[in-house]
């Protein structure tokens, strides 16, 4: 990915380092995760998107691997489902941006799931629109 384009004080355009993000999703909403990214690469390069390591990391690493991509980003969107409110992992990585403070965004993946988990806290879930991303990527 490149430099996004940003107005500098002058009003004039340059080149700004896309932001990171890191996608919070529980294991059986991983095809969201894969529509989220493909539609994403073709939208700009406004954004990188990070989630969470494979299954072969043992849970300790895992968790450790989680956090670290969690704090190193610059903010956390949640993919929010029906498997969400089961889903350890997922809840445990939004607890995660929740704890180290980071700017957390709940997209809902399926109308008919719509219960934000209370681990968010007072962050905001919102309908899955590249508006609504696009606003949350710059804000953080």
């Amino acid at each position: 990915m490149g430099l996004a384009p940003a107005l500098d004080l002058d009003g004039e355009w340059t080149a700004m380092a896309p932001k990171t993000v890191f996608l919070a999703f529980a294991e059986q909403d991983e095809l969201f995760r894969d529509l989220f990214i493909a539609q994403w690469a073709r939208a700009g390069d406004q954004a990188w998107f990070l989630d969470s390591p494979g299954n072969g990391t043992c849970p300790g690493e895992w968790k450790k691997e989680v956090r670290e991509r969690i704090r190193d980003c610059d903010g956390v969107i949640a993919l929010v489902g029906g498997s969400t409110p089961t889903s350890a992992e997922a809840l445990w990585q939004i607890e995660c941006a929740v704890a180290v403070g980071k700017p957390l965004l709940g997209l809902w993946v399926e109308n008919e799931h719509r219960s934000k988990p209370a681990e968010m806290g007072p962050a905001r879930c919102e309908t899955w629109t590249w508006e609504n991303i696009g606003d949350f990527i710059d804000r953080i």
